[in-house]
């Protein structure tokens, strides 16, 4: 066995071992994989058609959405090429073409779409071990602290997996080989206008800087982000036994807090569980946007007596100075 091949049954083993450990996949399940013409997309479709049966897939079908829909763009000759190289190995091909809404498409956002008209449960993604550091190494270099760094989970909500974040690029780029067929070729990626800046200049020279100089940085800076994935859990679980510990009245319309459990680390956890618990209709980002205006609310809190203003979408809050409580009191959501 060469050096090249033995290289490709290593990733693949470590592959397999890992989607199997972090349970990415449940017997039977119809996956659909969000291809580009990229050499980690490549080998993400080489691992799943090669270890179907190991995963214990049933369907495997593969989408590739247009992200620009400019008419300089090579995007859909891109997905043409991957519809050809899906029905070479009689996979079944959907090609995306979002509905113009300006200039931005949301690609996972299209996936799910997808996903869920074709009645997929898993929707497997490429990013690798590189992918994972860069993004760990980008949030650090945002300054907002270890509360604030995620990283790239394995295993994500509507079904979304990632098999191949314990391989570095180079490695998931050889499990290709396993298609056994001709593969399309990647002309060079254009930068993304969706993507911060920052980023894109991580992957292409800082992180291969820093593996030159110490060789494993992209497994510590990924072991990073599991670590904070890891506190940040327990952040959330603490934050909802507190909030179920908390004095809510029977119509679940208001909450009453300690501010101080609104104060440090747990903070941010503690405010959205109780948003969410007053108002669970709430759209999520909408609770994100109210959690961080309560917090900065309780550090300035004169800035309570303005409270509505501040958290806007789903509840007041006021605060009692003499007890040091926080009450929060549902709102009526617009168009609800």
């Amino acid at each position: 066995m060469s050096g090249y091949a033995t290289g490709v049954e290593l990733a693949l083993r470590r592959a397999i071992a890992f989607a199997s450990r972090q349970r990415l996949f449940s017997p039977g399940d119809r996956v659909l994989v969000g291809m580009g013409t990229d050499s980690a997309s490549l080998g993400l479709l080489g691992l799943l058609t090669h270890a179907r049966a190991s995963l214990g897939l049933g369907q495997i079908a593969v989408a590739a959405v247009e992200r620009r829909l400019d008419e300089e763009s090579d995007d859909a000759e891109q997905v043409a090429d991957l519809g050809r190289l899906a029905r070479q190995l009689g996979l079944t091909f959907h090609a995306v073409r979002p509905a113009a809404k300006g200039r931005r498409v949301r690609v996972l956002d299209e996936l799910r779409k997808l996903a869920t008209e074709q009645g997929h449960t898993r929707i497997a993604l490429a990013p690798t071990r590189d992918d994972d550091a860069a993004r760990v190494l980008w949030e650090l270099l945002r300054g907002r602290g270890m509360t604030a760094i995620r990283g790239l989970a394995p295993r994500v909500s509507g079904g979304v997996v990632r098999p191949l974040l314990a391989l570095e690029r180079s490695e998931a780029a050889s499990l290709a080989a396993l298609l056994g067929v001709e593969l399309p070729t990647s002309p060079p990626e254009l930068p993304d206008p969706q993507r911060d800046r920052l980023l894109p200049a991580l992957e292409a020279t800082i992180l291969p800087r820093l593996r030159a100089l110490t060789p494993g940085s992209s497994a510590a800076l990924a072991g990073l982000g599991r670590e904070s994935r890891r506190i940040q859990r327990m952040f959330a679980r603490d934050a909802e036994a507190l909030v179920k510990a908390s004095s809510l009245a029977p119509t679940a319309e208001q909450l009453e807090l300690d501010a101080e459990s609104l104060l440090g680390p747990r903070g941010p956890w503690v405010a959205r569980a109780a948003l969410r618990a007053v108002c669970a209709a709430a759209d999520p980002s909408h609770l994100r946007h109210d959690a961080r205006a309560l917090v900065r609310a309780v550090l300035h809190p004169r800035d309570l007596a303005r409270a509505e203003a501040l958290v806007l979408h789903g509840a007041t809050a006021t605060l009692d100075a003499r007890s040091g409580k926080v009450l929060l009191r549902r709102r009526a959501l617009r168009g609800v």
